[in-house]
């Protein structure tokens, strides 16, 4: 309030003329001291009813109170007088961050999710503080959604909240995503606590696995005399730590301890040191190091470190056929889909076996896991294909890509993904991006069948699965999976169709599909109208304005907030 009485050192009003009637309720907002804002509009456009300027400020004042509303009462009555405002950028921006900021004030979980995701696509500096109030929020599934966003935007303050609830966390889903932001951050001052984290006895392995990536993402480079301490901690996460970080700087002075580590008591670190060795030392060790050392560890009692040691032989160019031969055909069911796995790891050196075991093998999840191997390799492309559609027909179970037994290998298997209370429909979207994966790299290579597989993943009900899988489709970026999706927008089915035009917008920001998407708007469910805002925001255009702007008159704060994240997105395009 001084500055401002510094700035106007006139006693009444009648005396300030109106540009510096203005400038002190702008001077009011810039300090976020938004209620006497709102107060000396009121008392501007008293003075001023006729002014442009005068009543512009009031809609900002109005706006930055939360009264959304009001605001966008007084903006229909002043465009009609003043057409051009239908496209001040900084009048509409003001309008839809007064739509975020009280959507985060919300009662209602959905409500404020949907802010937070409005804010974070925005990419403004504006959203630096919902993020540090979502941060604290008391919803688990909105702390988690905003430690994934901070790593985009890596402000000091945003920074200093992590690493606070990195000590402080106690939703074991939101700690992992703490402590992976951690490492995208490069947060050196937090590299004493990861330490402590992976030698805690009371450290899940997951836990324990994201804080050795997010180590290995902040260490710029290591000394040798730092790696051997890991290396020869008594504590297995620090052996462990050791192997990720050798393979990762490729260390040659730690072959010796590497190859010391491969028969290391622990099995998780017998598989790190056999992931090092298969990434980086098979090149730098004699012919008898390899041949010495990898066969102890073929014969380990752990099927997960002896197929590693499978895969590292593969590519050291030992003879392993009859090594995977064994395990390919074991009782065991998820035994013989991590050797597919590894075999399909094995690059151009696993392609003559993975050809011979996927005619012999009758688990379709071994034939599935071998067609990736050899269409990753373009090699049985039209076999590989013929048996990834008639899995994507024919198995009906859920799926997911599990890297439990060795995170460096993605296995396709049954899904064993649990229902989580906040996100509603959890295992089902999991399945379903998992299933558009295969259905992507059918459309990658040309299969004629991946139309009809895009088709009926288009026709899928859930929308909201739907829309979280087509983030993932076609994510290797082939201008001709978008020609295939668009030749749905002539389909006879008008879901089809619909969804055509979700994932052309969201994915191609096609500006052609922005008048279908306009038109389906008015007939469309809540959740349909929900995608149609957030669609329209990713094409992001000037034409959208008015129908965006509209959207806020909607009843459910949800759709209001969509769609000022969708304008706000579209002015900054």
């Amino acid at each position: 309030m001084m500055l401002i009485l510094a700035l106007f050192p006139c006693l009444g009003f009648a005396k300030i003329s109106e540009n510096d009637w203005v400038r002190r309720v702008h001077s009011h907002l810039m300090i976020d001291d938004t209620s006497s804002a709102l107060e000396e509009a009121k008392k501007l456009v008293g003075q001023y009813p006729d002014s442009k300027a005068a009543r512009s400020a009031f809609i900002l004042a109005l706006s930055a109170n939360g009264m959304e509303q009001r605001a966008l009462e007084e903006w229909d009555s002043l465009s009609k007088q003043e057409p051009e405002l239908a496209f001040d950028r900084n009048l509409l921006e003001e309008l839809s961050w007064g739509v975020l900021r009280k959507g985060v004030e919300s009662t209602q979980y959905g409500v404020r999710l949907a802010s937070l995701i409005g804010a974070f696509l925005t990419n403004d500096v504006r959203a630096l503080p919902i993020f540090l109030k979502m941060l604290k929020d008391s919803n688990a599934v909105i702390r988690s959604v905003a430690v994934q966003m901070v790593g985009q935007y890596r402000d000091a303050p945003l920074k200093d909240e992590i690493a606070r609830m990195i000590r402080e966390e106690k939703v074991w889903m939101v700690r992992l995503e703490v402590i992976k932001t951690a490492g995208v951050l490069k947060m050196k001052e937090m590299v004493p606590y990861l330490k402590q984290l992976i030698q805690s006895e009371n450290t899940t392995y997951e836990e324990r696995l994201r804080a050795i990536e997010a180590l290995s993402l902040i260490y710029d480079d290591i000394s040798l005399s730092e790696w051997l301490y890991f290396a020869k901690s008594n504590r297995a996460g620090m052996r462990h730590l050791a192997c990720s970080l050798a393979a990762h700087f490729q260390l040659k002075e730690g072959k010796n301890e590497i190859l010391r580590l491969m028969h290391d008591t622990h099995p998780d670190v017998r598989i790190a040191a056999i992931n090092a060795f298969g990434l980086f030392y098979r090149q730098i060790a004699t012919p008898e190091e390899t041949e010495n050392h990898l066969k102890l560890v073929l014969e380990d009692p752990s099927p997960e470190v002896a197929i590693t040691a499978a895969w590292a032989s593969l590519l050291s160019g030992l003879k392993t056929e009859e090594i995977f031969q064994k395990w390919l055909f074991c009782p065991l069911s998820e035994v013989r889909r991590f050797a597919a796995a590894a075999l399909a790891m094995g690059g151009e050196k696993g392609v003559e076996m993975a050809s011979t075991f996927l005619q012999s093998s009758d688990d379709m999840y071994v034939k599935a896991n071998l067609a990736l191997g050899l269409i990753g390799q373009r090699k049985e492309v039209s076999i590989c294909c013929d048996i990834l559609y008639q899995f994507l027909e024919k198995e009906k179970r859920m799926w997911m890509w599990d890297q439990q037994p060795n995170p460096l290998f993605s296995i396709l298997a049954p899904s064993q993904v649990r229902h989580v209370d906040h996100i509603p429909n959890y295992p089902e979207a999991i399945d379903q991006m998992t299933r558009l994966n295969l259905v992507s790299l059918l459309a990658l290579v040309e299969d004629p069948r991946a139309l009809d597989a895009v088709k009926s993943f288009l026709k899928k009900k859930n929308w909201g699965i739907t829309g979280v899988a087509a983030a993932t489709l076609l994510h290797e970026g082939d201008e001709s999976g978008l020609e295939m999706v668009r030749q749905l927008l002539h389909d006879s089915d008008p879901d089809v169709r619909l969804q055509a035009c979700f994932v052309l917008a969201m994915i191609g920001r096609d500006e052609t599909v922005l008048h279908d998407l306009q038109k389906a708007y008015a007939g469309a469910d809540h959740q349909r109208k929900l995608h149609i805002l957030e669609a329209m925001g990713k094409v992001g255009h000037v034409e959208s304005f008015h129908f965006l702007l509209s959207a806020f008159r909607e009843p459910f704060p949800i759709l209001r907030v969509a769609a000022a994240a969708a304008l706000i997105q579209s002015i900054h395009r």
